[in-house]
């Protein structure tokens, strides 16, 4: 037989690939994936706004980027997450301006009742950190049931105004799984959130995870003919909502964000030059901080402002003595400069 004719099992899937309709055992894939990224995600959301958070599924269907998009009649947060490693491709999630501006509040120490839902640099910021909080911990769970590690090349918050079509990392006709999740806040705030991937990102997982079931899957070959019969699937009952932990029984769950990598900097100045004065530099040469002596110096965690503290000489060795602690509005402060906005 040529090989360059497609076989049936891979038009049934490319057919497939082409569908809107979701069979029971995708849903059931679906469900269970989404799950785990929305468990260890929403944890940690509760652990940096300090409130009760609860989630549920709302829905599971499938439609185009373009059509869901069109659907919407309110301005959308949009978080865009590209993986690395371990996980092949990347989802997105979309949530309510409003939504986006209460938890904006609350991790600058606010009540999340802010008196305008507009979202200036500084509360996108506070998003954006948020939003990688959240997937450092989703990233940690599907590191630990992949046996894989999974990390993230990029994470990308913008806010997406009704009515428009932006360049997103999906193609607008692009056909995509949308879970849909009610989000209850402690102070008695609804609100909704969106996971959009194709299904493949949610198969691929579901398999490394189950490899057993991509084995079963897969159809046996006859020599003279091929057995059909009707397969029974254990009878799945969606998981209506799951309760994360209030903030007293955080320190528990804090074991899920332990693994997360992290980069510390201690940062004793810095100094603005031209390409001439750098191309001048010899051995010898003089650089001016901006920093005076004796200054605090600062301590950034992935490049993000988390304390100050003295330089101290530790068995030959330099290391820092940490002196302050900076405030959760200071970090987003620091978020924005380290940004250059």
């Amino acid at each position: 037989m040529n090989s360059d004719f497609l076989t049936q099992d891979e038009l049934n899937e490319l057919l497939k690939g082409l569908s809107e309709d979701l069979t029971d055992e995708d849903k059931k894939i679906i469900a269970d994936i989404s799950d785990t990224i929305m468990s260890s995600s929403t944890v940690a959301l509760g652990i940096v706004v300090g409130r009760e958070v609860r989630f549920s599924v709302r829905d599971i269907s499938s439609k185009t980027l373009k059509d869901l998009l069109q659907s919407i009649d309110e301005d959308m947060v949009s978080a865009e997450v590209e993986f690395a490693d371990g996980v092949k491709g990347g989802l997105l999630f979309l949530f309510p301006q409003s939504l986006g501006a209460r938890i904006a509040d609350m991790m600058m120490g606010g009540s999340g009742e802010p008196e305008s839902f507009e979202l200036d640099e500084v509360r996108i910021s506070a998003i954006t950190e948020t939003m990688n909080q959240m997937m450092g911990a989703a990233t940690t769970s599907l590191s630990e049931k992949t046996k894989k590690k999974v990390s993230i090349a990029n994470l990308k918050v913008s806010l997406l105004k009704k009515g428009t079509e932006p360049m997103m990392i999906f193609n607008p006709a692009q056909i995509l799984v949308c879970v849909t999740y009610g989000i209850d806040l402690e102070n008695g705030k609804s609100s909704t959130m969106m996971l959009l991937a194709p299904i493949l990102f949610f198969k691929d997982i579901y398999n490394t995870i189950h490899p057993q079931a991509s084995e079963q899957a897969k159809p046996k070959k006859e020599e003279s003919k091929v057995k059909v019969q009707p397969v029974q699937f254990q009878e799945f009952s969606k998981k209506e909502e799951t309760t994360v932990a209030p903030p007293s029984e955080f320190s528990g769950k804090l074991e899920l964000l332990l693994d997360v990598p992290l980069k510390v900097v201690v940062e004793l100045g810095r100094a603005k030059m031209t390409l001439k004065q750098i191309l001048e530099l010899n051995i010898g040469s003089l650089i001016e901080l901006d920093k005076l002596t004796g200054e605090p110096v600062d301590i950034l965690v992935n490049g993000r402002l988390v304390a100050r503290g003295e330089v101290v000489v530790v068995d030959e060795n330099f290391g820092v003595r940490i002196t302050e602690i900076v405030s959760p509005k200071q970090r987003v402060y620091s978020i924005r400069e380290t940004n250059g906005i």
